[in-house]
């Protein structure tokens, strides 16, 4: 007879062959050294907690074929610790029987967290958890974007779409007459709200210790300590090993910390912003100190999960938004924790994802 019990350290050969079939077949990116990515991600977590579990589908025959994975959180919902966990790598073998993946996740949903977030999920993965009672939020489904060189974004569009080499070559001189026309004249030329303000490198402790008081009047925060931080943003950059990922701390006049963001880098490509805090009176000031830090050091565009506090401050900066590959999926037996989600009263960003 079939089952389903907690994933354990021995389970994980098969679930490493269960991942390639089910996740690599279907061009999905890989996390870069996989032979250790599930020790590392389900098993030494420093918030790891025994009651939740990761889970794997046993079939008739004793043989591993579903898997769902689940990495702690810890956030704040009005003062108050909940206990928070994140659904990822919902996987499921083509010979399993039927509702795997269903019965997997909805393990998972009966588990004692507060709160349950899935921040990758596909349209199938939608369905299962919408079906199980949660639900997908809209606005941190989206995504924003701000090119820093149309020229050479434009040009790196063309590459990934298959355009001939000679094509993208030939371009080059154009593009680079339309990035040096846009840094000179463009809207980029502006005086930015930046001005007066320093950027540094940003102390884990002053991440972990100034969160609450930058995000201030938001109903659900994170909350962290820098073991974890250090333990998050190593696997981060290990999972990303072609690409920078860069800390900045802004500060006022004073040295006070107002803000930071944190984002990978690949000179030349998009760089992808995973958080942006701002106190609220100098969210300007700190996206501009995003934009100037990303162009100095090479990126064309800039790209990242919305975030609902800075939507006027990225709109007047020549941003657009669109709807993200993936979208952002929530369950919680608490409707007034689910419905401040919904509305924009949290801060949610890729640190308090899948990874």
């Amino acid at each position: 007879m079939d089952l389903i019990r907690p994933f354990q350290r021995e389970d994980i050969p098969a679930a490493l062959q269960l991942f390639r079939g089910a996740f690599l077949r279907n061009g999905n990116h890989a996390p870069m050294a996989l032979e250790t990515y599930f020790e590392r991600v389900f098993f030494e977590n420093p918030w790891y907690d025994p009651d939740l579990p990761s889970y794997v589908h046993v079939s008739a025959n004793g043989s591993i074929d579903g898997f769902v994975g689940v990495q702690p959180r810890r956030l704040r919902w009005r003062g108050r610790r909940l206990r928070v966990a994140v659904a990822t790598k919902l996987m499921a073998s083509p010979t399993a029987t039927p509702l795997v993946a269903a019965r997997l996740l909805g393990k998972v949903f009966a588990g004692p967290q507060d709160l349950l977030l899935s921040d990758n999920s596909n349209d199938a993965g939608r369905r299962i958890w919408e079906g199980l009672g949660g639900v997908m939020v809209l606005l941190y489904s989206l995504q924003w974007q701000r090119p820093l060189r149309p020229g050479r974004h434009a040009l790196s569009w063309l590459r990934a779409r298959g355009t001939p080499a000679i094509v993208t070559r030939g371009l080059q001189p154009l593009g680079s007459i339309a990035d040096a026309v846009v840094a000179r004249w463009g809207p980029m030329r502006s005086r930015s709200a930046s001005d007066g303000y320093s950027v540094a490198d940003l102390p884990l402790d002053v991440l972990a210790g100034r969160l609450p008081t930058l995000l201030a009047g938001r109903a659900l925060q994170p909350e962290y300590d820098e073991p974890w931080l250090e333990w998050l943003l190593q696997i981060a950059q290990q999972n990303e090993p072609h690409r920078v990922l860069r800390r900045r701390l802004v500060s006022d006049d004073r040295q006070d910390p107002v803000g930071w963001f944190l984002y990978f880098l690949e000179p030349g490509a998009v760089a992808e912003v995973i958080q942006l805090v701002a106190r609220k009176d100098a969210a300007p000031a700190v996206f501009d100190a995003l934009v100037n830090d990303a162009r100095t050091e090479g990126a064309a565009m800039l790209s990242g999960r919305l975030e609902p506090g800075m939507v006027r401050e990225m709109s007047s900066r020549h941003c657009y938004f669109r709807q993200a590959e993936h979208c952002t999926l929530v369950h919680s037996k608490d409707r007034e924790i689910r419905d401040a989600i919904l509305g924009g009263n949290a801060y949610l960003s890729r640190l308090e994802g899948e990874w």
